[in-house]
């Protein structure tokens, strides 16, 4: 294509501006920034100036229609309706008469959007006025082609209106020797040597100059499928590479794009250094945040320490209470007044039971209260710590906005953990199992015993009988007595060792039931209290992670626009 490496370094670079203003935009950049970028687009998107000058019948308009791939500009038209015609892009084909040596024809073919292309009358018919008004297109002309034809390549016309331009509007000349397919080779090789001479003669330079058939190169391009050897025999191909070379290397389109591109490049490092800036404060919010996170964690693991040591102590008085306890027990149930539970069946022990447990819940609560107490207090001091590190470190009102300003209520979450801590005292502290245990083990041996205890009254009553009547039997029956009493002994002392043996397991296990109770109810009232804490600056790190979510991928939508903008540096050559 025509121009294309030109017209892709545009396109990379309004592609670039465009991804740059989309970015201002969701930046909120003043309007003076985005009418800014809005004119760099504009400025580039400005098309191509093509300009054609050549003696009437020299084949312009054929060499056009070759090099844009479509028959837009007429041909053989007559010399004296000729006039300067614009070709531009327009959404319907019509025509506006500018005056009557000039007029604009309006087509709807894409690829106007990038060309504006100046067909001239011939130099050969051009008049003072057409003359002056052709002169001011040369000047502004990304590409001046020059068209000879190789049936009148001897043609004054064409040196006499080079003679009027002006030797720096010539830069972007290109000789064109059209309609190559109506002459030899070798005959074309002179005609070639002629315009040479007759340029360095007459410019002071040679202009490229390139032999093509328009003819060959437009049927090679609009038939049914590409023709690459009519192509190539048009030899057109050559003089599109050399207008390419030309339009990049034009001085004017060049520094256009180069500097939209460092324009573009100003902004762009504002608007980073502000995507910067705001992410380093989203950061250094993040690491207070952290600071204040290590600083409950810190703070969390003192209380429960305090907490383990509150259990510790309530551990230490149901121990205490145990003993106690167990010096009740030894006296209740010491020897004989065992032996009397299991003659009478083992009576009911709950007066015992009572007095344990009513022994265990007064040593105990004053310790669970004043644990309660002591962990309020921690809690207490801990709110206006949390605050003032918030405050302190938090130097955005933003984010102190977020910040929580009504405390816990401390009252009501120590009612509800004494209401927690006193149904679980009585649920493990209250309860049959020991006396239920116990009095099973007297009723069972009491059964055990009928018989050893019968046998010993019984042996003791004929003991007696038998000593008034017969001292032999008399010895049978103390045997007999003393037997079943050592038995019966042996089995009452076993047994109280049972009961005290009982007792001690029913406590221990009562005693870690209840602290293991304690500590798991002071410690959830610690983690439900930390969790409010951490509650109040949920919203703070929400803030931060929503920020950060916004500007990161603005950042590395800004980088991806840099790293545009950087590629085209070197395209686009040496900066000033």
């Amino acid at each position: 294509m025509v121009a294309d490496r030109y017209l892709q370094l545009r396109s990379d670079l309004e592609s670039g501006l465009a991804a740059l203003l989309k970015l201002a935009t969701e930046l909120r950049r003043p309007r003076e920034t985005l009418d800014t970028i809005h004119g760099l687009i504009s400025d580039i998107r400005e098309p191509l100036l093509f300009v054609v000058v050549g003696e009437v019948k020299s084949g312009k308009s054929s060499l056009l229609n070759a090099l844009f791939g479509q028959e837009f500009a007429k041909v053989d038209v007559l010399p004296a309706t000729d006039r300067i015609c614009i070709f531009r892009h327009g959404a319907e084909e019509k025509h506006v008469d500018l005056s009557p040596q000039v007029m604009e024809r309006y087509l709807p073919i894409p690829f106007l959007h990038d060309f504006n292309v100046v067909d001239t009358p011939g130099t050969n018919t051009i008049v003072a006025e057409h003359h002056t008004i052709t002169e001011n297109f040369v000047p502004r002309a990304d590409v001046v082609l020059f068209v000879f034809s190789v049936a009148n390549p001897w043609t004054q016309s064409a040196w006499d209106f080079l003679k009027v331009v002006r030797k720096e509007w010539l830069k972007n000349v290109i000789f064109v020797l059209q309609q190559a397919d109506l002459r030899e080779p070798r005959e074309i090789e002179i005609i070639q040597r002629h315009l040479q001479d007759t340029a360095m003669q007459k410019l002071g330079f040679v202009p490229p100059i390139f032999t093509v058939s328009a003819r060959k190169a437009l049927r090679a391009r609009t038939g049914d499928s590409p023709n690459e050897q009519l192509l190539a025999e048009s030899q057109i191909v050559a003089l599109e590479e050399q207008i390419n070379l030309t339009v990049s290397e034009s001085s004017s389109r060049v520094t256009k794009l180069r500097t939209a591109r460092q324009a573009a490049v100003v902004i762009l490092e504002k608007m980073m250094e502000e995507i910067r800036a705001s992410l380093d404060v989203i950061a250094r919010d993040e690491a207070r945040l952290t600071r204040v996170e290590e600083f409950l964690r810190a703070r969390k693991e003192q209380t429960l320490r305090q907490v383990n040591g509150f259990v510790r102590t309530v551990e230490g008085t149901c121990r205490s209470c145990a003993e106690q306890g167990k010096a009740m027990v030894e006296t209740e149930f010491s020897f004989w007044r065992v032996w009397k539970l299991m003659l009478t069946r083992g009576r009911s022990t709950r007066d015992l039971q009572m007095q344990i447990e009513m022994k265990l819940r007064q040593s105990i609560e004053p310790e669970v209260e004043h644990a309660v107490q002591l962990l309020e207090t921690d809690l207490r001091t801990l709110w206006p710590q949390v605050q003032d590190l918030l405050e302190t470190h938090l130097g955005r009102a933003e984010l102190r906005d977020q910040i929580r300003r009504t405390p816990p209520d401390f009252a009501r979450e120590r009612r509800g953990l004494m209401q927690t801590m006193h149904l679980a005292l009585v649920e493990h502290i209250a309860g049959r199992s020991i006396e239920d245990k116990i009095g099973n083990l007297l009723g069972e041996t009491s059964m055990r015993l009928r018989v050893p205890a019968g046998v010993a009254a019984v042996g003791g009553l004929a003991t007696l009988i038998a000593a008034m009547s017969s001292a032999a039997v008399a010895d049978v029956t103390g045997i007999l007595a003393a037997t079943a009493a050592a038995t019966g002994a042996f089995v009452a002392g076993r047994q109280r060792k049972k009961i005290l043996s009982i007792y001690e397991e029913q406590m221990r296990a009562k005693c870690s039931e209840l602290v293991q109770a304690i500590e798991k109810q002071l410690q959830r009232a610690v983690d439900l209290f930390y969790q409010e804490i951490t509650s109040a600056f949920q919203p703070l790190a929400a803030f931060c992670l929503a920020q950060r979510r916004i500007h990161e991928p603005l950042l590395a939508r800004a980088n991806d626009v840099q790293t545009r903008l950087e590629g085209l540096r070197s395209a686009l050559g040496r900066e000033e």
